[in-house]
């Protein structure tokens, strides 16, 4: 709390004990602390003006930095002093805004009352498909409710006229121009909050671009705004958690009255997974997930495992004793994370593939797959692995795409990794999953396996202790083994029951 700045509110400062050693967290929020003094100007003013609270705006301001630190050009913007561009710049954007809500008239203004949306960004292979359906099933069985899919996307993206979405036969309310074109109330509200404080803006910006920053907040308040006018709902369900942030659950929340967010993507380091998800309730894979969330005090949280894993809950034969799954590390991974020592990843790699030739040539009853992304089976590493391994019968090479690879990991034994969060979801298959981190060379992601223990190798990358581990997970009844999986199971994928009964209960609830 505010060290050395502790005649300021108390309310300014947040204090994550999950992200203490979280090193993305660590810039951003000193960079926070540091200009303090400057942003709370903007954090009251947000409050004042539009209608939010003091810790709201904070979070608002917060989110902001956050999507800035991930993106090169927008750091590269926040550090821009050139303070009579970015006035100017504020002018013509005034200005766009002003235009785009007179455009608005022209378009079609509906008004709906539904009792359930389902939000989607994604015409094909999205949501509908891997999520809703699910839920709108049972729903449909139980109850008579009025649903929809509610198409937006924060983005200026195309499908400005999409009707059908993949895996929704119902009705489709496409909102996405909104995203361009802003509703004129929301506009001209902008316009006369915004006109007359570019002079505290410019006065502001000396050591951050404030002026930037707050470009981008009342982009978003118009964008979200815009969205959810002439709309009012009961709920609606996002399983893009990673999209929603405190601006768009406070536009939202004045015309729907609960708001349910499911976890789509395991909660690694990565910020835009871990915090200010605003929301009613969170349904998330796991206890360790929801352990994992930080600036989301407001939503009630539980834990239920992966919609994604539901269609194969039903158990299929095995076909496979050992499955291995790609890791891209020929890919530039230092862009996104540059602290990672990838020549040492690369390194360690290959070293775990010449352990796993060495077990395929001493055990050639032993039936491998080698499973990865559809287009990455015929690029580095895969081509170099296959190089590698040539002339071994007893590997199968597969490029595969989501449901394919789940078929695979349920057919399969024992799973071999290194980082992809695949390795979690093949808890909630009761899978026994060997992360290999050889000389720690990729916990850099913090999945977790910066420990030796009976599902990590670590420290001895020999061949035999690797032949050794992989042959006691593929004994049948090591109880000893069966309880440690179980235990992760339920700490990483606790999958018990159909994940959308479960939301489908908590919505039929909601509408009462």
């Amino acid at each position: 709390m505010g060290i050395g700045l502790s005649k300021l509110n108390d309310n300014l400062y947040v204090n994550f004990e999950s992200l203490k050693e979280n090193k993305d967290w660590q810039k951003i929020y000193n960079g926070y602390k540091n200009n303090l003094d400057t942003l709370k100007y903007l954090i009251e003013n947000i409050s004042k003006k539009y209608n939010t609270s003091m810790e709201e705006s904070r979070d608002i301001v917060l989110y902001e930095l956050m999507c800035c630190h991930y993106n090169r050009n927008h750091r590269k913007h926040m550090q821009d002093m050139n303070r009579f561009k970015w006035s100017l710049i504020y002018v013509f954007t005034l200005i766009f805004i002003f235009f785009s809500g007179i455009i608005s008239i022209f378009l079609p203004n509906k008004k709906y009352e539904k009792d359930v949306l389902f939000e989607e960004m994604f015409a094909n292979k999205g949501w509908s498909l891997r999520f809703y359906r699910y839920i709108y099933k049972i729903l449909k069985k139980n109850k008579n409710l009025d649903c929809s899919v509610l198409y937006t996307h924060p983005g200026i993206t195309k499908d400005f006229s999409t009707k059908e979405v993949e895996g929704w036969n119902g009705e489709v309310i496409n909102k996405r121009y909104l995203s361009i074109v802003f509703d004129l109330k929301t506009s001209l509200i902008v316009i006369f909050k915004s006109i007359f404080y570019l002079v505290k803006l410019f006065i502001l910006s000396k050591n951050i671009n404030i002026i930037y920053l707050y470009l981008r907040i009342i982009r978003k308040y118009l964008v979200y705004n815009s969205q959810v006018k002439n709309i009012k709902a009961n709920v609606i369900v996002a399983a893009g958690d990673y999209y929603w942030n405190p601006i768009k659950y406070i536009a939202y929340k004045k015309r729907i009255k609960n708001i349910v967010l499911l976890q789509h993507n395991f909660k690694n380091e990565y910020l835009f997974n871990r915090l200010f998800q605003y929301c009613d309730y969170y349904y998330a894979h796991s206890e360790q997930a929801v352990e994992k969330i930080e600036g989301m005090d407001i939503a009630k949280k539980h834990s239920i495992g992966s919609f994604q894993l539901i269609p194969y809950l039903e158990d299929i034969p095995l076909k496979y004793d050992v499955l291995f799954i790609n890791q891209t590390v020929n890919d530039d991974l230092k862009n996104a994370w540059p602290d990672l020592d990838q020549d040492k990843l690369v390194e360690k790699y290959y070293l775990l593939i010449d352990n796993l030739k060495q077990y395929l040539i001493d055990n050639p009853n032993i039936n491998m797959v080698y499973v990865a992304k559809g287009e990455t089976i015929e690029s580095e590493p895969s081509l170099s692995v296959k190089e590698r391994l040539k002339g071994l019968e007893n590997i199968e090479f597969i490029g595969s795409y989501g449901p394919q690879t789940f078929e695979l990991i349920k057919q399969s034994k024992v799973i071999i990794n290194m980082y992809s969060s695949l390795g979690f979801e093949s808890y909630g298959f009761d899978k026994r999953v060997l992360w290999v981190n050889y000389d720690r060379c990729c916990d850099y992601f913090k999945y977790d396996v910066e420990k030796e223990d009976l599902h990590v190798l670590i420290d001895d990358t020999s061949y035999d202790t690797f032949c050794d581990r992989l042959n006691r997970l593929l004994v049948d009844d090591d109880e000893e083994v069966q309880s440690h999986y179980q235990s992760l199971k339920r700490k990483y994928m606790n999958i018990q029951e159909n994940p959308a009964k479960i939301v489908a209960q908590k919505v039929e609830e909601l509408i009462g």
